[in-house]
């Protein structure tokens, strides 16, 4: 029996971008396809590019009268999808050459896994200079309760072993993948392929659907839906990672004086995660490694106090 991979593709004014996309999924070898572009209210061309792209069989386009989100919008295209694994690609990125093909086999030879995901690279679309991001292979839901490994919405999911009503949860842009992944790896487990099989560009535009105004908003979304299963030096270190986004380093110091009162054990702990990651962000910045906070972060995470989680080090 063949195996149908759903693409899912949300587009808001970015017709420049859009055929590029699209066509780095089409063009993949290997399983069946279908791709579903959801124009989420596009007020440029967009629909003439959409026009051309569905004279392909395997693409389908929705379009909303009005903008509603990156959530709400890949919603909308999840709805119209048949295939039992699922995917996403973001309007202005790609899948390289062999993306689906590597991951669908993967999820063949595993089939204990709800997901996989893999390394990507970061383009800087006015420089030209382009980053691998090597992030951790090995990794579950307590790790991600801390901080998305995954890093972006690229991966495959196995629908079936999901609810039928597998979907983003609308109010947390730009958080709404993270929370997707950490609600598939409460499930079933998640994988990553050390291989480099998506593009991310980094523009300075606009991302998908909506300004990045919502950043924080979305984040104590996050943190708020979640806070019941993290522990309390992961409560410790989101609420100071927030202080540090609203109010600078002294609002960050200020939340960690707060909580080291009532829990120093935790409060330490989250120090301990902050100054690592940032320090690691510093050298991989040095070395072009964008995702060694992300490895160094796991790795501390092994050894937790006070929480049972598995010690496998990130590779």
């Amino acid at each position: 029996m063949t195996t149908l991979l759903s693409v899912v593709m949300p587009t808001h004014n970015r017709s420049a971008q859009l055929d590029r996309a699209a066509r780095s999924v089409l063009d993949q070898a290997g399983p069946e396809m279908e791709l579903v572009i959801v124009d989420d209210a596009s007020s440029d061309d967009t629909p003439e590019v959409t026009d051309r792209l569905a004279s392909d069989r395997r693409v389908r386009v929705v379009r909303n009268e009005r903008s509603v989100g990156p959530g709400a919008a890949r919603n909308k295209g999840i709805a119209e999808t048949h295939g039992d694994l699922l995917g996403f690609c973001d309007d202005d990125d790609g899948w390289l050459p062999g993306a689906a093909d590597t991951l669908v086999e993967y999820l063949a030879a595993h089939t204990e896994l709800g997901a996989v995901t893999s390394w990507h690279q970061v383009v800087h679309d006015l420089t030209g200079r382009t980053v691998e991001y090597r992030g951790p292979l090995v990794f579950g839901a307590d790790d991600l309760l801390w901080f998305n490994v995954v890093a972006l919405p690229f991966g495959i999911i196995r629908r079936s072993h999901f609810d039928d009503d597998l979907s983003f949860d609308e109010k947390l842009p730009p958080c709404e993948d993270w929370d997707l992944w950490l609600r598939c790896a409460q499930l079933r487990p998640i994988a990553a392929v050390p291989q480099v099989l998506y593009e991310y560009h980094q523009h300075g535009g606009e991302r998908v659907t909506k300004e990045g105004s919502g950043d924080l908003g979305g984040r104590q979304h996050f943190v708020d839906k979640h806070a019941a299963e993290m522990t309390p030096a992961c409560r410790a270190y989101h609420r100071a990672s927030i202080a540090h986004q609203n109010a600078g380093r002294g609002g960050l110091l200020r939340e960690l004086a707060a909580s080291a009162r009532s829990d120093p054990l935790a409060s330490g702990f989250a120090a301990a995660v902050l100054a690592t990651a940032d320090t690691a962000a510093t050298v991989g910045i040095r070395r072009g490694d964008p995702a060694l906070p992300s490895r160094a972060m796991l790795r501390l995470l092994a050894h937790e106090p006070g929480a049972s989680r598995r010690s496998e080090a990130a590779r």
